[in-house]
């Protein structure tokens, strides 16, 4: 090649490179860590996935205010789970719908009683009186203890509970006074026992209730099912496990009596949270 070939080429490789420097702003063929798109000049701007920082920068894919940005979903606090608002806290409880369970024992005959708790306070257990018969005994008088529903906390939640009033007294027969409450905290839910003429034993369902869910979706469960010790003699047939609803608690005594209780049941309302 001659002097003067190799003079041309220089030229043409010294306008290329300066044509490339006007286009680009890259001020030397030494590049000093920030890149094709260094000082938020290029198309994606401050921010992107090249811009000002990098793939991670202020308000990128991960940046505050992305996806995952003021709250979780989870519990709804600023999140998603409530269209971007804190979710609305729970109140109280609500008690709803009355259903009755089947009366067990003799429905032929006998003064019938429905005898529910106060507004807003469910069943937690009972007393009464049985004859002294011994095994042969038989409820001769009954009455429930209510008890007053409270939600307590502020996520997690729990439903307590406290003592309340009585309902009347029925039956006028036997002379052995007996209690029977569900644990701290349980309400009664459903009964078992046996029955003849005559309400012959009873045994109480007992169980807790339990805020689940997320704060989207909160709800009452009622939680394990346990029995306390039954009250009674041991005549007569045993009858099926009676229980109240899916997220039912009782509220109301059903009874029928000539004397002693010869037939037996719960009054039952769905408990759910109020807002």
């Amino acid at each position: 090649m001659t002097l003067r070939s190799l003079r041309l080429a220089a030229l043409i490789s010294s306008l290329a490179l300066a044509g490339c420097n006007a286009i680009t702003g890259v001020d030397s063929l030494t590049f000093d860590g920030r890149g094709a798109g260094g000082r938020g000049g290029d198309v994606s701007g401050d921010g992107s996935a090249s811009g000002g920082g990098g793939a991670s920068g202020g308000g990128g894919a991960s940046g505050g205010g992305g996806a995952s940005g003021g709250g979780d979903g989870s519990t709804g606090s600023g999140g998603a789970a409530c269209g971007g608002e804190s979710c609305p806290a729970p109140t109280g409880i609500v008690l709803a719908d009355q259903t009755f369970t089947e009366l067990r024992g003799d429905v032929t005959m006998g003064n019938v009683f429905m005898d529910a708790c106060p507004e807003g306070q469910v069943i937690v257990g009972y007393r009464g009186h049985v004859d002294d018969d011994g095994e042969a005994s038989i409820h001769g008088q009954i009455q429930a203890q209510c008890g007053r529903l409270e939600l307590t906390g502020t996520g997690p939640y729990t439903i307590t509970t406290t003592p309340g009033d009585l309902t009347p007294n029925r039956g006028d027969y036997g002379t052995v006074p007996w209690t029977m409450m569900c644990p701290e905290g349980h309400v009664v839910v459903g009964f078992s026992g046996r029955v003849g003429d005559f309400v012959d034993r009873l045994v109480l369902d007992c169980a807790p209730l339990l805020v689940e869910g997320g704060a989207a979706a909160l709800r009452v469960e009622l939680g394990p099912v346990s029995s306390p010790e039954g009250v009674g003699g041991i005549g007569g047939e045993a009858f099926p496990d009676t229980r109240c609803g899916e997220r039912e608690v009782a509220n109301l005594v059903h009874v029928m009596e000539r004397g002693p209780i010869n037939a037996f049941g719960l009054g039952c309302k769905t408990v759910s949270l109020a807002y």
